[in-house]
């Protein structure tokens, strides 16, 4: 089984944000229909450019806040810091018309961006660099068959785009790591990789599934991914804006910190 059947597609308009990435994106979507993109300026924080950015976006396209009738984020995972900027900013935004929030997986919205129709491979694997030499992976089959995991429909997020089956579940570790793991389940299936994590660890990824590997670079505008996907989101996947939940994958910098203090307390 793949992702749930989704309700009808959603013909309001959607409000997507993306900051998971460095540079981050805004998208502004119609009944499934890209309206408007915009991707952020790397050398500025999230923190300096929201909601600016996403308001201005609404403003070039003659709309404003008033005017969305949903709002979308991608809630990981990626930067800590990205993540909570702009889960409460599609929050606060959200609030102020009292609107439904639909959280998406950056790898999920990753995938919906490149589209599986092309790809050509019978495993789709996603991979965001994580930085301390590690990537955030996913993998999904883009054709159905024997073992696939099927999608939780109860999911507060948007983790499988419609016409994918998970295979690998989200996870984080280092390139080696991710790849030997999802080599017993992927078997003789073709891959294609995508991500700024695949292409800096391709040889790593060849070595570790003992095939060749399509390498896909990292899509562009994420948040086109994260606005498609919470047009056909389930009313599982749709929430109020408190209910907007990170999905960080790794244990925040501060709970290691935490750990590593703990364990040098007991040691003495």
């Amino acid at each position: 089984m793949g992702q749930p059947e989704p309700s009808d597609p959603f013909l309001g308009v959607v409000l997507a944000l993306e900051t998971a990435t460095r540079t981050g994106s805004v998208a502004i979507v119609q009944a499934g229909r890209v309206i408007a993109r915009t991707s952020g300026d790397g050398r500025t924080t999230h923190g300096e450019r929201l909601p600016g950015e996403a308001v201005d976006l609404l403003t070039e396209n003659g709309l404003t806040v008033t005017d969305v009738d949903r709002f979308a984020v991608a809630v990981g995972p990626g930067s800590f810091t990205g993540l909570r900027v702009g889960i409460a900013t599609i929050q606060g935004l959200a609030l102020t018309r009292s609107r439904e929030v639909v959280g998406v997986s950056t790898l999920a919205a990753m995938a919906e961006c490149v589209g599986a129709a092309g790809i050509e491979a019978d495993v789709l694997g996603i991979w965001l660099d994580g930085h301390r030499s590690e990537v955030f992976g996913v993998a999904y089959l883009t054709a159905g068959g024997e073992g696939a995991r099927a999608a939780d429909a109860t999911a507060p997020s948007v983790t499988v785009p419609p016409g994918l089956e998970e295979l690998e579940p989200h996870c984080v570790g280092s390139a080696t790591e991710v790849a030997t793991g999802w080599r017993g389940r992927i078997g003789r299936r073709s891959v294609a990789l995508v991500g700024d994590g695949a292409v800096r660890y391709a040889g790593e990824a060849e070595v570790a599934l003992g095939q060749a590997v399509r390498i896909l670079a990292m899509p562009a505008a994420l948040a086109v991914g994260v606005g498609q996907l919470a047009v056909r989101a389930t009313p599982a996947q749709r929430t109020a804006a408190h209910g907007v939940a990170p999905l960080y994958v790794r244990r925040p910098d501060a709970e290691l910190a935490r750990d590593r203090r703990a364990r040098g307390v007991s040691s003495r």
